[in-house]
């Protein structure tokens, strides 16, 4: 049967010796060459089987296959772990992840095809009980007060979204979120209050978008949402949303009840170029700095 298999390594001979193995069948193969476009790869094209070197740049092969197991939609995907030495694979065997297995170079055909078989064949291992194992990744991907992702993350996201929407001719949006009066509450009611803020304006933000967008802390105070697939008036239209949501919350702590509000920056692309699509990030931060500078609580558009 037919499958869509993703490999990911940063050695050429690795993966080249992964990829001749599946020659002359018709699988899909998907490659990739660091860690964090991996995870990427592995949500957007939902494969079968991953084979997943344990040294990667920007996130290690653990890292990856512990953020893979903490999300839903991959946490049972096989993944057989591509080890060049016996460090490696004793780094594999100490991890204890479900649903892995592990090759030491140099990497056998036959027994590549048969790991795949027997994963195929042993479906029911996907029914076994969810392992949490979220500090990992947790510290690799997310920001440990809100939640969001770290801007690093973020900002590796907008270059592949970037590439993706001039490939295919789709919209791009990307919106910068500034929490107004977060100086003058930490100033009287202390950094304890200004961060219990931050963390509910993180988790509205979260609600309000699809499961689709990217939702980054990119700054003290600053939030940054990447969002696919949508057009200038609908980023208006999320962005507006945002606004009177966050107003018009009540913002409770140790009795105190605080007025929150935010400005947004919005920058919008259809699609067509790439360096156009790379620029959104900057004229998101002009707009809001108009929105600052107009009087804060509102929508400006880059």
């Amino acid at each position: 049967m037919a499958q869509k298999i993703l490999i990911v390594s940063n050695n050429k001979v690795t993966l080249d010796a992964i990829q001749k193995t599946f020659n002359g069948n018709k699988h899909s193969i998907i490659t990739a060459q660091d860690g964090l476009e991996a995870v990427d790869l592995a949500l957007d094209q939902q494969p079968s089987a991953i084979f997943l070197s344990v040294r990667l740049a920007h996130l290690a092969g653990l890292e990856v296959a512990r953020a893979l197991r903490a999300i839903t939609p991959t946490m049972n995907v096989p993944i057989i772990f591509l080890a060049e030495n016996q460090a490696d694979a004793r780094s594999v065997a100490d991890a204890h992840l479900p649903f892995t297995e592990c090759l030491l170079a140099p990497f056998d055909a036959a027994r590549v095809q048969a790991l795949l078989a027997s994963h195929n064949a042993n479906g029911a291992r996907a029914h076994e009980p969810r392992v949490e194992s979220e500090n990992a990744w947790m510290l690799a991907l997310l920001d440990p007060l809100t939640r969001a992702y770290h801007r690093r993350y973020f900002m590796h996201r907008l270059a592949y979204e970037a590439a993706r929407s001039a490939r295919y001719h789709v919209p791009l949006a990307v919106l910068l979120v500034d929490v107004d009066n977060l100086n003058d509450i930490n100033r009287d009611y202390g950094i304890v209050t200004g961060d219990a803020v931050l963390v509910e304006v993180a988790e509205h933000l979260k609600k309000l978008t699809r499961l689709a967008d990217v939702v980054g802390r990119c700054d003290t105070q600053d939030f940054a949402i990447l969002a696919p697939q949508i057009d200038a008036p609908g980023a208006r239209e999320l962005a507006q949303r945002v606004v009177k949501k966050i107003s018009e919350q009540h913002f409770a702590s140790d009795k105190l009840d605080l007025h929150v509000t935010v400005s947004v920056g919005v920058a919008s692309v259809p699609g067509n170029d790439l360096t156009e699509n790379l620029a959104l990030l900057g004229k998101a931060e002009n707009a809001l700095d108009r929105a600052k500078r107009a009087g804060k609580n509102r929508v400006e558009i880059g």
